[in-house]
C-alpha cells in the first residue's frame, strides 16, 4: 500500500505531538545537547524544531556550530585559574 505525502505529514506531526519536549531536554544539559542527540537519532532539522517547539533557525545554527573545546581546569571557557 502506497502513503501518498499527506499522509506522511500527518504521521510526522502525530509523532511530533506525542513526544514530551520538556522531559527529553530535563534529561540533557541543555537544549542545544537535545538537539544534537535527536539529529543523531535520525531526525530532521524541521522535525526536531516542532518536536522542541523551537524555529528551525535555532536548530541549525546549533549543529553547523561546532562544539568547543574546555582546556584546562574545566572551567567554562577553558579558563584556568589566575589566582593561584
Amino acid at each position: 500500500m502506497k502513503m501518498s505525502k499527506t499522509q506522511t505529514v500527518v504521521t510526522t506531526n502525530v509523532e511530533a505531538s506525542k513526544f514530551d519536549a520538556k522531559a527529553y531536554i530535563a534529561k540533557m544539559v541543555t537544549k542545544s545537547a537535545a538537539i544534537r542527540q535527536l539529529a543523531v537519532d535520525g531526525k530532521t532539522r524541521v522535525e526536531i524544531a516542532k518536536m522542541l517547539g523551537i524555529r528551525y533557525q535555532h536548530v541549525r545554527n546549533v549543529l553547523i556550530t561546532p562544539i568547543k573545546k574546555v582546556v584546562g581546569s574545566g572551567r567554562v571557557g577553558g579558563m584556568e585559574d589566575l589566582t593561584s
